[in-house]
């Protein structure tokens, strides 16, 4: 496994994480 991919993966699904908790405040 490729940490680089691994740990950008990890960063994309915070950030989409973020936005939907954004959304419905």
């Amino acid at each position: 496994l490729d940490n680089q991919l691994h740990l950008r993966m990890i960063d994309y699904h915070i950030g989409l994480f973020r936005s939907m908790r954004n959304k419905s405040n």
